[in-house]
């Protein structure tokens, strides 16, 4: 239970903070913290035109780091957007 915690704390970022608590308290505060920055990556990845439901997989699994990678590294870049779209009768 230990080791969870010890994970825990190194993938929610508590670990850079010196925060040490005993396990249990470790374990749960990890998990919630990690849940409530999963739906915000999420949201940050699909606006950067990346896949959300990897993402709120990663932000749940690694919390603060997650997030800051997608709101540090580049958007994709989308494709473009035909002029005619897809009711154009140039479409097939």
């Amino acid at each position: 239970m230990k080791y969870v915690a010890a994970v825990l704390a190194w993938t929610s970022g508590f670990a850079l903070m010196r925060l040490h608590r005993d396990a249990a308290t470790m374990i749960a505060t990890s998990l919630a913290v990690d849940a409530a920055l999963a739906p915000i990556t999420a949201i940050a990845a699909v606006r950067r035109g990346r896949s959300g439901s990897l993402w709120t997989a990663l932000g749940f699994a690694f919390g603060a780091w997650a997030l800051a990678f997608v709101l540090i590294f580049k958007p994709r870049a989308i494709a473009p957007v035909p002029a005619g779209g897809a009711n154009s009768p140039d479409a097939a």
